[in-house]
């Protein structure tokens, strides 16, 4: 189940040993994913797992792609959490023409999109695998809805943040999860910065001093100046220059 703690003060995996950055292929680094760490000089990183490709330094990361076939997914069943043998809520979705793979959504969320229950916003805690595209999904929820779920509830599927990170597409598909400070070799957990002066590249509108910055829409890992319909993600200390990577404050 989700719980309130504080804010920890020593991160699972050192920043640096050795002179050398930190990464990890230990497995039990994923429940951790996604919390945030701060360093002494007032920046901020969290924890990440890369995708499937190795990520560069000095780009922007998105957190994995969302499937917009596991969105707005009809409930066929619900089972509320059992206070007799402490048997974990589950619900029950039918896909909707893209298959599961097992415990693509652990640690991830179930949100309520409609019908009974709308608006919750509710923890993962496994998933088995459904190979087929249109087939049953039983979710096994790590928090237990306030509202009961019923037939006329519609779920979407979130992956746990920090899992699977990915160079930040122009289209974007996930939200931006912060900016590669060193390489991170693929299916290896690492540190992305979150706040704090970083440096990061530059696409070809060159943002000046001061300004507000945003994802780039037409070179993937990179910034912009700010634009209509994008997040923003920090400002400029200086003038940057297009395809170099210049010192940003990121506020992700």
């Amino acid at each position: 189940m989700s719980r309130i703690v504080n804010r920890a003060g020593t991160a699972p995996l050192a920043y640096q040993a050795s002179g050398t950055f930190q990464q990890s292929t230990d497995a039990s680094l994923q429940t951790m994913l996604g919390t945030r760490w701060d360093l002494e000089d007032g920046r901020e990183l969290t924890l990440v797992l890369a995708g499937a490709s190795n990520l560069a330094v000095g780009k922007l990361m998105q957190d994995a792609a969302v499937i917009a076939n596991h969105q707005d997914l009809a409930v066929t069943a619900f089972t509320a959490y059992s206070t007799t043998t402490n048997l974990p809520a589950q619900v029950t979705v039918t896909l909707n023409g893209t298959a599961a793979t097992l415990n693509q959504y652990q640690l991830g969320y179930a949100f309520v999109v409609d019908g009974t229950g709308a608006g919750q916003s509710l923890q993962i805690q496994e998933n088995p695998a459904q190979a087929t595209t249109t087939g049953s999904l039983v979710i096994t929820l790590a928090d237990s809805p306030n509202t009961a779920l019923d037939t006329t509830s519609k779920i979407s599927l979130f992956p746990q943040p920090g899992n699977g990170v990915i160079v930040n597409p122009t289209t974007p598909t996930n939200a931006p999860r912060g900016v590669t400070f060193y390489p991170i070799t693929a299916a290896q957990y690492g540190f992305l910065a979150t706040k704090g002066q970083w440096s990061v590249l530059a696409d070809s509108s060159a943002p000046t001093v001061g300004l507000a910055i945003s994802p780039s829409t037409t070179t993937a890992g990179s910034i912009e100046t700010f634009s209509t319909d994008t997040p923003v993600i920090g400002q400029t200390i200086y003038a940057t220059v297009s395809a170099k990577y210049y010192p940003v404050v990121l506020d992700l």
